[in-house]
């Protein structure tokens, strides 16, 4: 009975970190932290916040924004961005760091970037064309997916 007992509370347990980790609580564009706000209205001056959530879970607060114009921007607990997604629509090249924009305009001619995600030591792009292609800081390509 005992053992039973343990397990059970174990399974709870479980859930409830699950149930946890997927609370998208909705906010006001207000509650933003304040670079996230900064960022937006320099980045997409004409866009409006149609909607914001606040993501928390053990380890880290993330905060995913929709935008008027149909972009949606993730960003981190401290506001910078992580994800900025155009759903097919170009990024301002302004977004797009020199290095990784020099390299897409001269390997992949005519395309541009819809998305853009920073990871450890770089970033993935996805182009037009529908590649995703994985770069590093210096814009040096490390994988190119279809």
């Amino acid at each position: 009975m005992r053992k039973f007992v343990i397990v059970l509370a174990a399974v709870m347990a479980t859930l409830g970190c699950s149930a946890a980790e997927m609370d998208d609580t909705p906010i006001k564009a207000e509650a933003l932290p304040s670079a996230a706000q900064k960022f937006i209205k320099s980045t997409f001056p004409s866009c409006e916040v149609l909607y914001a959530t606040k993501d928390v879970d053990f380890t880290a607060v993330e905060y995913t924004v929709g935008l008027t114009c149909g972009y949606v921007i993730e960003f981190n607990g401290k506001g910078e961005w992580k994800d900025i997604d155009g759903k097919g629509k170009a990024l301002p090249e302004s977004i797009i760091p020199a290095p990784i924009r020099k390299t897409v305009e001269e390997r992949f001619p005519g395309c541009v970037v819809t998305d853009i995600n920073k990871e450890r030591g770089g970033y993935e792009v996805k182009l037009n064309n529908g590649l995703e292609v994985k770069l590093n800081a210096a814009g040096v390509i490390l994988e190119v997916d279809d």
